[in-house]
């Protein structure tokens, strides 16, 4: 069979990226297949998969044995340029690790942006492939602009109290805050919610059993709840959250982009690399987007996040001028039709095969 549109999922947190635009796909219906990776030692994508019914296979090889007009990655694949079809770019996040996406514009056929600022950032940096660059929007933002989310059914399902604030926790694997956080950190904030949503290489990665320790430990109190490797999709968290923390993950932009208020943790545990060679540092976070962080409360110590915590839950409308003029840089048109204009674009290519689209 000849599909229209193979997305490779390397790992679970994809899903939320590319699940919009298998959507739009399948109402205009087109064959579709999902590749999962054979290579990490972990069922859930394929989980996520039989729960949604999504057409699967798994194991990488069958990239190269299959046919499809297009091939879809959220990482970079270096031997993309060895399938059979156009190979399509979509990072998945926008946060100041960016950067080191960027060399996939050199071997892939489209490389999607959400804003403008990725598309002149890239351009300036790659002028031979800038005719590779399309800028389209931020596909995991549509399902939380087209649909209104059950919160009831939400507190319900998260174990937590409607009548109190929530406090989202979004921290990165690398590098993190985790370590750095106070051991006690849910008994701080005894009055709200906590919701703690850690990377999931945080669970799935031995080097960082010491986050998990503390992420045990966390899941004791009674105001908090720690969600697991399971809880792969940000957006249902997003609607029911009053206030971010995070570190250097690009959540923090993407919560910003919703006008909400972030608390960006500059204090993290680093690997000792890092403090003997800090350009490691310099090279792994993109220093472009350092403006950006005007639209988030950045807290230098824990005591100082505390603080920044409590001032955005009081005032959380402070920056908001920020936060709305960034987020069309940072994401783009947020209207719910990322993922259309992906499958517009998709169907001018597979029209005319010899030009970029």
């Amino acid at each position: 069979m000849k599909y229209f549109a193979v997305f490779y999922i390397e790992h679970a947190y994809y899903y939320p990226h590319f699940l919009p635009i298998y959507e739009v796909l399948k109402a205009r219906g087109y064959e579709v297949c999902f590749v999962i990776s054979d290579k990490n030692g972990c069922d859930l994508p394929q989980r996520i998969a039989s729960t949604h019914e999504l057409p699967y296979l798994v194991g990488e090889s069958h990239l190269f044995e299959i046919e499809s007009a297009f091939f879809l990655f959220a990482n970079p694949f270096a031997r993309a340029p060895e399938l059979h079809g156009k190979t399509i770019f979509l990072e998945h996040g926008i946060g100041t690790k960016s950067n080191s996406f960027y060399p996939v514009v050199e071997y892939i056929d489209l490389y999607l942006v959400e804003s403008r600022y990725k598309y002149e950032r890239i351009a300036s940096l790659y002028p031979a492939h800038k005719e590779k660059l399309h800028q389209v929007g931020y596909s995991k933002f549509d399902p939380i602009v087209n649909r209104q989310a059950d919160k009831a059914s939400l507190y319900q399902a998260y174990n937590l109290d409607p009548a109190k604030k929530t406090i989202l926790y979004a921290p990165t694997f690398f590098p993190s805050s985790i370590e750095k956080m106070h051991r006690d950190f849910p008994k701080d904030f005894a009055c709200y919610n906590i919701l703690v949503k850690p990377h999931y290489f945080s669970y799935a990665i031995e080097r960082y059993r010491a986050q998990r320790k503390r992420l045990e430990y966390w899941s004791q109190f009674e105001n908090c709840t720690v969600l697991g490797i399971e809880a792969y999709d940000l957006i249902p968290l997003f609607a029911i959250s009053d206030v971010m923390i995070s570190d250097e993950s690009s959540a923090m932009f993407e919560f910003a982009s919703l006008d909400k208020p972030v608390i960006s943790n500059r204090f993290y545990k680093l690997r000792l690399s890092y403090y003997l060679m800090p350009w490691k540092l310099k090279r792994r976070i993109d220093q472009q987007k350092d403006k950006y962080r005007q639209m988030l409360e950045n807290a230098d110590s824990y005591t100082q996040m505390c603080v920044l915590v409590e001032e955005a839950l009081e005032n959380p409308t402070k920056n908001s001028h920020l936060r709305r003029k960034y987020a069309t840089e940072l994401c783009g048109k947020i209207d719910g039709k990322a993922s259309t204009r992906i499958v517009d674009l998709m169907e001018r290519v597979a029209s005319h095969p010899d030009r970029a689209g």
